[in-house]
C-alpha cells in the first residue's frame, strides 16, 4: 500500500523545480526534493529525541 501510494506520488510530482541556495543553484525533481526535505526532517527529529533521551537518563 506505501509503495503504491509512493509510485502515485512520484508520478504525480515530475516537475523540475530550481532551488537556489546561498551561491548555487541546483534543478531536481519535485519529489526528489520533497523527498529530501522529509528525510532532513526526520534525521532531526530522531536526533533530538535521542538527545533528549540522553539528557533525561543522567538525572
Amino acid at each position: 500500500m506505501i509503495a503504491a501510494l509512493a509510485a502515485i506520488f512520484i508520478l504525480q510530482n515530475r516537475s523540475s523545480v530550481s532551488i537556489a541556495l546561498f551561491w548555487t543553484n541546483v534543478t531536481t525533481p519535485l519529489w526528489l526534493t520533497l523527498l529530501a526535505v522529509f528525510v532532513l526532517g526526520w534525521l532531526v527529529g530522531v536526533l533530538t529525541s535521542w538527545r533528549r533521551a540522553a539528557v533525561k537518563k543522567r538525572k
